[in-house]
C-alpha cells in the first residue's frame, strides 16, 4: 500500500522469490512486456505507422510482416523456454501442469490446493491454449474502457451474501490483512489492517472520507466510528445492500452513505474529500485508464488531502531464482475465476512512478505480500 502523507518514508529490499540451487530466470519479462506495450500502445501504434510510411517499398513489407512474426514465434519460444526453466528450477514434469491441476480442483474436488499452487511440484507449462488465454487477457488490457467493470464486477460479487460470509467470515473484508503473529486471528489482523489505514490517512472527527471499490462496507464504517463522514462506491448491489444493513447495525447510518454507481462516470464535487481509499480495486481500472483514475482521485482531493491505495500485483519478471511463469500462469487463473477485468495487478515500482506522474507525492510504502499470503491461508 501507499499513502500520501506521513512522517517517514523507507524501503526494504529482499530478494525475490525462493532459494533455489540453478538459475530459473525466464529470458522473457513477459508480464513487464504485457503492462509496458498496454500502457504505451497509441505511441508503439504511432510509431510502426511512421515507419511503414517512410520505410523504401522494399522495406515495406518486412516491417508489416515482422508483428505477425513476433505473435507466431513468441508462443512457441515461451512454451520451450518455461519448459526449460521448471526442469531447471526441480518441478515434477510427469504430474499434470499447474494451470491443469487447478482446473481439476475447481471442478471435481480432485488434488491438495496448498500443494498445487504451494508445492514446487506442478510444473507452471505454457501450452498453447495457455498462450492463447495470455493474449486474451493481453487484448482485454489494450481495450479496457471504463464501463467494463459495470459488467465484469457485478458478475463477480452478486453471489448472495451466504457464499462470500462463508468465505470471508465475520469481518467481510475481501482484501490481503496484516499479521502480527502468525497466530493471530482473520478478524484480528483485519482489524488491525483496517487501523493502518486509518493511522496512514490521520482519519479525524470531522473528515470527508471516500472508499472507492467499498465492498461489503467495513472499511467505510470503521473510518466512520473515527468521527468521519464516508461515502462508499460500489458496483454490486448486493454490496450496496450489504454495507446499508452493516452501517444500521453499527449505528452509523447518518454518517455513511453508499452510492452503486460507477467511478468514472459518478459526478462529485472537485476538493469535496480529506481523505480517499482505494483498497485493492485499482485493479479494475486497468492498465489504460490508470492515469485516468488517478487524475479523478487527485481532483476530488483538498489540498493537504491523503490518498491510500493498496494493490495486489505481479513482480516483474527478473528474479533469477523464482520461476515467473508460476507468476503468470496464477494470474491468469485469477483472472478467470476470481478477479475477471482486474488486469492493472502491476509491481510496486509501477504503481508508484503512475502516483508520481499524476503528482502525488508518495510518503511511505508497504510490501504487504507475506501477508497477503497469510490472509489467503
Amino acid at each position: 500500500p501507499f499513502w500520501l502523507k506521513g512522517d517517514s518514508h523507507f524501503t526494504i529490499a529482499i530478494p525475490c522469490g525462493l532459494p533455489a540451487c540453478s538459475m530459473v530466470a525466464p529470458v522473457l519479462p513477459l508480464y513487464e512486456i504485457l503492462f509496458t506495450c498496454t500502457e504505451w500502445l497509441p505511441e508503439i501504434i504511432a510509431t510502426f505507422a511512421v515507419l511503414v510510411a517512410a520505410a523504401r517499398p522494399w522495406q515495406r513489407k518486412w516491417i508489416i510482416v515482422s508483428p505477425v512474426v513476433s505473435l507466431v514465434t513468441l508462443p512457441i519460444f515461451v512454451i520451450f523456454d518455461a519448459k526449460r526453466v521448471a526442469k531447471e528450477a526441480g518441478y515434477d514434469m510427469s504430474l499434470p501442469r499447474m494451470r491443469q491441476a487447478l482446473e481439476t480442483y475447481i471442478w471435481t474436488g480432485n488434488g491438495n490446493l496448498t500443494d498445487i499452487i504451494e508445492g514446487n511440484r506442478y510444473p507452471p507449462l505454457f501450452h498453447i491454449e495457455d498462450f492463447f488465454s495470455f493474449v486474451s487477457w493481453s487484448q482485454q488490457s489494450a481495450l479496457h474502457d471504463t464501463h467494463q467493470d459495470a459488467d465484469y464486477v457485478p458478475l463477480a460479487y452478486n453471489k448472495g451474501d451466504d457464499w462470500f460470509e462463508n468465505t470471508l467470515g465475520e469481518p467481510m473484508v475481501y482484501t490481503g490483512a496484516i499479521y502480527p503473529s502468525f497466530n493471530e486471528s482473520t478478524w484480528g489482523a483485519q482489524l488491525i489492517k483496517l487501523e493502518y489505514i486509518a493511522h496512514a490517512l490521520g482519519v479525524k472527527a470531522g473528515d470527508r472520507a471516500l472508499d472507492i471499490g467499498c465492498g461489503w462496507g467495513r472499511l467505510v464504517n470503521h473510518m466512520a466510528s473515527k468521527g468521519a463522514t464516508v461515502t462508499g462506491i460500489t458496483l454490486a448491489a448486493d454490496q450496496k445492500e450489504y454495507a446499508e444493513r452493516m452501517s444500521a447495525t453499527l449505528g452509523n447510518s447518518k454518517n455513511v452513505k453508499i452510492l452503486q454507481a460507477n467511478f468514472f462516470d459518478i459526478e462529485l464535487p472537485e476538493r469535496s474529500f480529506d481523505v480517499i481509499t482505494a483498497v485493492e480495486m485499482a485493479e479494475h481500472a486497468g492498465l489504460r485508464n490508470y492515469r485516468k483514475f488517478l487524475r479523478k482521485v487527485i481532483k476530488l482531493l483538498t489540498d493537504d488531502g491523503t490518498f491510500y491505495i493498496q494493490v495486489a500485483g505481479l513482480p516483474r519478471g527478473y528474479s533469477t531464482t523464482h520461476n515467473h511463469y508460476e507468476d503468470l500462469q496464477w494470474g491468469l487463473w485469477m483472472s478467470q475465476h476470481i478477479f475477471p477485468g482486474a488486469d492493472a495487478s502491476c509491481p510496486m515500482g509501477w504503481v508508484i512512478t503512475q502516483l508520481e506522474q499524476t503528482a502525488f507525492e508518495v510518503q511511505s510504502s508497504l510490501n504487504m505480500g507475506i501477508h497477503y499470503a497469510r490472509t489467503m491461508q
